[in-house]
């Protein structure tokens, strides 16, 4: 069967780009290996949060969360609770620069006893936005995506399904594609789905965040952290822990029922942009520059790429936040070559993970490099997604 684009996975990220790719009226099949949401996205407790602190992270980030909000509105009022958000403030030492930090915010802020209120913040139903956003897809779950092949100008996935234009949007744990040299890592995420027996009017931001409560009564509270290449267990003490540091912002809270608890590894890199761009064909660009690792000079356009390849992936603890805003950047590139967003493409351009990691294996030959890692044209007895 013959599409426009294949998008494989259905988390957010892979939800965003597959709507804005089906708003510009292509043909969109979305290929999920479980269920739409069911991973990381799923496990995410959502939230519209802003980001403290200055410099190019934080504005991408809290720039991207005003077009989220604004984003979700316009598709999902229902799913979506904006009431803003409460960050507390840690300790008396970090008092100071907190408060500098909030008044040099892009976002509107108000500065209180105990914190900073932002009322661009929020928080949405995660699983039914991902189904939202994908209403105008074509949609095949419980199906593993085989090693993708380049016939005749076009990407065919599974021997059946076909596209010129094929994008991997897919979590910490799948090998997606020849990208080895992209280093992503783990960000371990928890969540715990509540239902207090008062309500909650905003989000609360500490050590964890807390949401408001949604219509139905139920509250969340998440936490991203700890960097690992494992999944914790999820167990009592998890839960008792996300309870006691959720307290710590709302007292009552340490009493209440707990409906479910939920984990999943998100896919980040290792300078928290998220990654989105065409690929590299890396073995291509090292036969033809082979002195690149150990010093070579190579342009960026001389670098040779997969024809209508790319990654969309990387968004860590903030997937709800980033994806829809780099995903409509991404969409662009891809149908026009250029955005017209004010984002810096070299910020989110799979390309910066290239350069950086070789210049690290100046002991490697291009012909050592290569031998460790495979093309992916040998790789199409493998499975992933």
């Amino acid at each position: 069967m013959r599409y426009d684009a294949i998008v494989i996975g259905a988390g957010i990220a892979g939800s965003c780009i597959a709507h804005f790719l089906a708003e510009n009226k292509l043909k969109v099949l979305v290929i999920e290996k479980e269920k739409i949401a069911c991973g990381a996205s799923g496990a995410a407790g959502a939230f519209l949060s802003p980001m403290m602190g200055r410099g190019r992270l934080v504005d991408f980030v809290n720039n991207s969360l005003i077009f989220a909000l604004k984003f979700y509105k316009n598709i999902a009022a229902d799913l979506l609770i904006d009431n803003g958000a409460l960050r507390i403030v840690k300790s008396v030492e970090d008092r100071d620069q907190f408060f500098i930090d909030s008044r040099n915010s892009v976002l509107e802020n108000s500065i209180l006893e105990n914190g900073v209120f932002f009322k661009e913040a929020g928080v949405i139903e995660a699983v039914k936005i991902c189904e939202r956003l994908l209403s105008n897809c074509d949609v095949i779950e419980k199906t593993k995506a085989n090693a993708p092949k380049y016939i005749n100008n076009e990407w065919i996935v599974n021997d059946k399904f076909s596209a010129k234009i094929l994008i991997a949007s897919i979590g910490f744990y799948e090998p997606i594609l020849p990208v080895w040299w992209l280093n992503m890592r783990g960000v371990w995420g928890e969540r715990l789905k509540i239902k207090p027996d008062f309500k909650i009017d905003h989000n609360y931001m500490g050590d964890v965040a807390i949401s408001a409560t949604f219509a139905d009564g139920a509250a969340a509270i998440g936490a991203t952290h700890k960097r690992a290449k494992n999944d914790w267990e999820i167990d009592q003490r998890a839960k008792q822990d996300l309870l006691q540091k959720a307290s710590d912002l709302i007292p009552q809270i340490s009493n209440v029922k707990v409906l479910e608890i939920k984990g999943g590894m998100r896919p980040a890199s290792i300078d928290y942009f998220p990654i989105a761009g065409n690929i590299i064909n890396a073995h291509k660009t090292l036969a033809e520059f082979p002195e690149f690792p150990r010093g070579g000079h190579i342009k960026e356009n001389e670098f040779s790429r997969y024809k209508n390849l790319f990654i969309f992936s990387a968004h860590g603890g903030r997937g709800f936040v980033t994806a829809p805003l780099t995903a409509k950047f991404l969409r662009d590139i891809i149908l026009y070559g250029k955005s017209e967003l004010k984002i810096n493409q070299n910020l989110l351009n799979p390309d910066r993970f290239f350069l950086r990691n070789f210049r690290r294996n100046l002991l490697l030959s291009s012909h050592e490099i290569l031998a460790q890692n495979k093309p992916l044209e040998a790789q199409n007895d493998r499975q992933y997604n």
